[in-house]
């Protein structure tokens, strides 16, 4: 008797906690806000639904297994959705190379050797940053004999944008959204750069000035005739509502992107990718995570062909 109760009990606290679970699911389908906060984490989701579908299939509970399986679809379904809907470069083709790391330094983080250490080991062609503070750009000038043009405000505090590269280019400080945040833009000639750092969507007020921004940035993108590069600490992942307007251009995602572990360092039941390279009028293109530097992000190196 006591048995049966158990697994009666078990069977009741699976239930609610599958239902739990659909009702968190679904809840970025009601829009950005709460959305943006919770459709970041559908692959730990479907991980947990996935689970329940374990426990319940353990239960030997046929009806608890058909709810499971409900639960699933609803995590599942909008990953696989936006996984086939994207554009997806392959990693090679024939044209000419161009790598590029990002890196939000992490405007008090003060391990600035770390950083200089790792940009000067990836020698890529284009180094950009976000949250550079003015002791940031003080600490990346080390970089001047690898990277001799650069743009690297001292004004913007810890919405700092920063561009290096070996090649000239023409940069020009926009601001996006309601908030008036610096948007980067740098102009190559044969190609342009965004970097980009919009604020995360932390509440509902936040989430519409991500979205306001990544609007703005969208717009400027969709006026460019050459080959473009997005960079930067988006806030917004491949599942979440607010980076439509980015998927509408359609923008180009590296191969290897859009499931990798750019953030948070210290807590990787949490990984996800806000770390984004996006481009446009690229023939190829991969995507990888580095090493930590200090930050809670993880840097990020795309080696693209143009």
């Amino acid at each position: 008797m006591a048995s049966k109760l158990a697994v009666t009990a078990l069977r009741i606290a699976a239930a609610l906690a599958l239902l739990a679970l659909l009702g968190v699911s679904l809840v970025p389908l009601l829009g950005p806000w709460p959305g943006d906060m919770i459709a970041p984490f559908r692959l730990q989701l479907a991980v947990a639904a996935l689970v329940g579908l374990s426990a319940a299939a353990a239960l030997k509970d046929l009806r608890l297994v058909g709810f499971a399986g409900i639960v699933v679809a609803a995590t599942v379904v909008p990953i696989a959705t936006r996984l086939i809907d994207r554009s997806v470069l392959p990693e090679t083709a024939p044209g000419r190379p161009l790598s590029l790391v990002v890196a939000n330094v992490l405007c008090d983080n003060t391990q600035y050797d770390r950083v200089v250490a790792l940009v000067r080991e990836q020698q890529s062609d284009i180094f950009a940053a976000v949250e550079t503070t003015p002791e940031w750009v003080a600490s990346l000038d080390e970089l001047k004999d690898q990277y001799p043009h650069s743009f690297a405000p001292t004004t913007l505090g810890v919405f700092g944008v920063a561009l290096y590269a070996k090649r000239p280019f023409s940069a020009t400080l926009l601001y996006a959204g309601r908030r008036q945040l610096p948007l980067l833009r740098a102009d190559f000639g044969d190609m342009v750069v965004y970097v980009a750092h919009p604020m995360p969507p932390a509440n509902a007020r936040l989430t519409a000035d991500n979205r306001d921004y990544i609007e703005a940035l969208a717009a400027a993108v969709g006026a460019e005739t050459h080959p473009v590069i997005i960079a930067g600490d988006l806030n917004t992942t491949l599942w979440s509502n607010n980076i439509e307007p980015l998927l509408r251009q359609p923008m180009q995602w590296p191969a290897n992107s859009g499931l990798a572990y750019s953030w948070p360092t210290a807590r990787p039941w949490m990984a996800i990718q806000i770390d984004q390279v996006l481009t446009r009028g690229m023939t190829a293109g991969s995507y990888r995570t580095l090493g930590d530097v200090g930050s809670d992000h993880y840097p990020v190196r795309v080696d693209l062909v143009i």
